[in-house]
């Protein structure tokens, strides 16, 4: 790879991230918003859901425009990683940022009142976690900067995953043969 296709793959993978970012943020804005309206939790599962056909559909886009129709697996597989790289990072910035500035335990609270309920209870003692000591881990694990960078290594390992399968499927070796 020469230097000027690097630029343009970093130059495409810059803008897609932040696209994805955006997605992921108005899935925790939807994810947010589950207590006052309870259908913004499908919407939120549904924006997460859909990164991997974002990713792919952004990836189509640049194998098509940018590289003239052919792409092979390697630099698709750069591309995929860069991207949810890119995203993972803008997001867990935005995400600390919020919760360091704007919620003021809220999301703490929401998630403590979910597993105080019956079914919350019956749920931590299915999968054997007493319900003191996990109340008690609550706080810490949702530190801004624990959410944040917990957020970031899990964007970047399942965007790992997604990127083996994404660049397999959408690279193409042969350019299409116009009649």
């Amino acid at each position: 790879m020469i230097y000027e296709e690097f630029k343009q793959l970093t130059a495409y993978t810059r803008y897609d991230g932040f696209y994805l970012a955006i997605i992921w943020l108005a899935s925790f804005a939807c994810l947010l918003g589950m207590t006052f309206l309870p259908i913004l939790a499908q919407f939120s599962l549904l924006l997460c859901l859909s990164s991997p056909f974002f990713v792919a559909y952004r990836l189509k886009i640049f194998r098509e425009e940018g590289r003239k129709g052919v792409i092979s697996y390697r630099r698709s597989l750069l591309y995929c990683l860069r991207v949810f790289f890119n995203a993972a990072l803008i997001f867990s910035l935005l995400q600390w940022l919020y919760m360091h500035y704007i919620d003021n335990g809220r999301l703490l609270l929401m998630v403590m009142n979910l597993y105080s309920s019956s079914e919350g209870k019956s749920t931590l003692a299915a999968i054997g976690i007493p319900y003191k000591q996990f109340m008690a881990t609550l706080p810490e694990a949702f530190q801004p900067y624990s959410l944040a960078s917990s957020s970031f290594v899990t964007a970047i390992l399942l965007g790992a995953v997604c990127s083996l399968f994404i660049a397999a499927v959408m690279a193409k070796r042969v350019r299409k043969q116009e009649p």
